[in-house]
């Protein structure tokens, strides 16, 4: 019998169709630009889509504002910015800007920080596969591992038949016939 996590594991989206929904999301700011906040104190992550194979967040950000270096507890990634601009900092000491509407992906084992170093705000969208269950943070000087935090399982605020029709805008508009 399959443990969760392996089934898990098997439901995870390559590259490309994370790239999709990243970038469908981007397109259609009026389903969660009302909820980002640019809040110099502190960043403000909201889980927009929840499904058993993927998760959506989006993120704002100030001038300064970073994460601290990090991984996605096995969790690949893809990040695209919808507004502004960041910067992806590795242990390693590389840099790659990140700039709007470009997919950016990110592997399983990847530990990285993203930091806000324009003056105006930016926002990003998150895609997550399969769903962040947990983030090892890591020491930015000696890239040892600090602490590890659970990712608490929000109820998404987009709702799965909202979520659909964000993704597959033209699946509401089809009528069924029987």
């Amino acid at each position: 019998m399959q443990s969760a996590l392996a089934a898990e594991r098997e439901l995870s989206l390559p590259d490309h169709l994370r790239a999709d929904i990243a970038v469908g999301i981007a397109q259609v700011p009026e389903a969660w630009r009302w909820l980002v906040r640019h809040d110099p104190a502190r960043r403000h992550p909201v889980r927009l889509v929840a499904t058993a194979a993927y998760e959506v967040w989006v993120i704002g950000w100030t001038k300064d504002q970073h994460v601290q270096p990090h991984d996605h507890g096995g969790s690949a990634a893809t990040v695209l910015v919808a507004e502004g601009e960041l910067t992806e900092l590795s242990l390693t000491g590389q840099r790659r800007q990140l700039v709007p509407g470009v997919p950016y992906h990110l592997g399983a084992d990847v530990v990285h920080d993203v930091v806000n170093q324009a003056d105006t705000p930016a926002t990003s969208v998150h895609i997550y596969a399969p769903p962040l269950r947990s983030m090892t943070y890591y020491d930015p000087a000696n890239g040892q591992p600090v602490r590890t935090a659970t990712v608490e399982e929000e109820i998404p605020v987009l709702s799965h038949w909202y979520g659909a029709r964000l993704l597959h805008p033209t699946a509401g508009s089809r009528s069924i016939r029987t």
